[in-house]
Parts: C-alpha cells; structure tokens; sequence
C-alpha cells in the first residue's frame, strides 16, 4: 500500500486531510474510490478547493465536471463543462497533460508544490494535489480528484512571493518507487 504522507511535504492542512481521506477509502477497498464515496466526508473547505475531472475520448481530454469556489478564482469563474485543453496554454499543455496522464494511466497519485498556474500571466504559490478516482458506475479509474491551494485574490493577482520552480511528486499506486522532478 501506499504512503502519500511519507512521500510528500504537502504543507496545506485541507490537502493533508483530502490525502488521508483518499487513502483510507484505497486501503478499505484495495482500489481508488470514487468521487461519490469521499464527497459527502470532504466538508466544505475541502470542496471549496477540489476540482474533478473526467478522461474522455481518444486522443484523451480531461472535461472538468466540478470545481470549488477557491478554484473559480483562478479562472474568473466557471470551467465546468469545459476541457483541460481549452483552458491551459499551449506552452504549457505537454507538462499539465503529462501529470494528468500519469494519474490515471500509471495509476498514481501526484503532487505539485511551489509555483502553480505557472503558464499565467502572473504566477500564483501553492500545492495541487491529483488523486485518481472511480466513475461510480462503471468502477472504471477514469477520473481525477484534484485540489488547488493559490496565492491568488483574483486571477493574475498573486499576493506573496511566487516561487521559480514547481515541483511535482508521483507515487504509483502499484507500489513503485516515487520520484520527483523540478521545472521552472
């Protein structure tokens, strides 16, 4: 079984509970439980910083289905309905792409901390944290729980220092040695 808490220096009270609560529900059930089982224990600061999102298609996109209110923040309002590739810059598709796609095809949990939202105009500081879930009806991972801490008071409005650098975190679920890397 996995550890996310010795593998990772999450930092935000929320994110540690959100990662206890996902871990416990994999421990219970040996697989990554669905949405529909964690939401009713998230609370609402939890909700007010996830976002879920759903793989569809070949070539794959990720449809965002549900976001809080922190996460609205960063967009200037609503994303749901609409697809990771509409809202993330070009220059910035292949990296978000690239964890997304290990969360749900590795399976595995990811991590990301310091300099977030890192393709803006200005930059925010924070923690993500993807967590990969089941579609309730199929038990199909297929989807991925996520949630965002920023530094933002409005979109492009950092308060703070913004790191230079983001590091992202994997732990597969499979039981796979984590690794880390590093990008400006």
């Amino acid at each position: 079984m996995i550890d996310i808490l010795a593998a990772t220096e999450i930092q935000d009270s929320r994110l540690l509970a959100l990662a206890s609560q996902w871990q416990d529900a994999l421990s219970d059930t040996g697989s990554p439980p669905a949405f529909e089982r964690l939401q009713p224990a998230m609370g609402p600061q939890l909700l007010d910083i996830h976002w879920l999102v759903e793989e569809q298609g070949h070539p794959r996109r990720f449809r965002y289905l549900s976001i809080g209110d922190h996460v609205k923040v960063a967009y200037g309002g609503s994303i749901v309905g609409r697809y990771l590739d509409e809202i993330v810059k070009r220059s910035a598709q292949q990296r978000v792409m690239g964890y997304f796609d290990i969360a749900i095809s590795r399976p595995a949990v990811v991590h990301i901390a310091g300099r977030v939202y890192s393709e803006a105009t200005r930059p925010a500081s924070g923690e993500r944290l993807l967590l990969p879930v089941a579609d309730d009806k199929t038990g199909r991972v297929n989807r991925i729980l996520g949630a965002t801490t920023h530094s933002w008071v409005a979109p492009n409005n950092p308060s703070g220092p913004v790191p230079i650098r983001q590091v992202r975190t994997y732990i597969p679920l499979d039981g796979a040695a984590p690794w880390s890397e590093t990008s400006l």
